[in-house]
């Protein structure tokens, strides 16, 4: 009886162990299956965050172009003009870092409905989390990009000095807003310093920009 009672107690031992392990790999498979996820979210959080800042080059290099099509006044035609060149060398500059990074960069056309790119790629556990945050960014790049649009549009059917107010104060705002956008993707990608270096000279140039730009405010009448 001791024999049996010893034989039983390994066998239940031995199935205790392999139900611990078989437990184990699937929530090692479950762990590895919501890294990828989250891996797949971030690939489309940045690619949003970059596309944010693609729609900002393109509404500041519309702007600009309105301004040299509209106003009169030297000033603010020397301010859209190097409002424009800032605005075209950064969105090469981001183009130019997305392509070395393999990051998706939309192209947005102010005078279309929406951004246009292509998916991601990946494992299925990475695309899988990277689809299913696409569809809101997707939806939040439409929605800036029908906003610019917008913005853009306000402008075109003023002329002389209230398309100078008009411009300046767009512009103005739009520089405070960037300000704010620089420094999300300043705090969030800290560890990419190649990226840093990037959105460090966006922020001077948005400084720049946006101290001009007050104070053509206060001498346009």
């Amino acid at each position: 009886m001791a024999g049996v009672r010893s034989s039983v107690g390994v066998a239940g031992l031995s199935a205790a162990l392999l139900v611990g392990l078989l437990v184990g790999c699937v929530a090692h498979a479950e762990d590895a299956e919501k890294r990828e996820r989250q891996i797949g979210e971030a690939a489309a959080d940045r690619e949003e965050y970059v596309g944010q800042l693609v729609v900002f080059d393109a509404k500041q290099i519309s702007l600009a172009k309105l301004a040299l099509e509209h106003s009169q006044d030297p000033q603010v035609r020397q301010y859209a003009k190097k409002l424009l060149e800032d605005h075209q060398k950064h969105l090469k500059d981001l183009e130019t870092w997305a392509q070395s990074k393999r990051v998706e960069v939309a192209a947005v056309d102010l005078s279309t409905t929406n951004a246009q790119g292509t998916g991601g790629s990946g494992s299925a556990g990475v695309q899988k989390g990277y689809d299913e945050r696409k569809v809101g960014v997707d939806k939040r790049l439409d929605k800036a990009i029908e906003d610019a649009k917008k913005d853009v549009g306000e402008l075109q059917g003023k002329e002389g000095k209230d398309f100078d107010k008009a411009f300046l104060s767009r512009v103005v705002d739009d520089q405070k807003d960037g300000q704010e956008l620089v420094g999300d993707g300043l705090d969030t990608y800290r560890a990419d310093a190649t990226f840093g270096l990037l959105l460090n000279h966006t922020n001077n140039l948005i400084d720049q920009n946006l101290e001009r730009g007050k104070q053509l405010e206060k001498v346009v009448d």
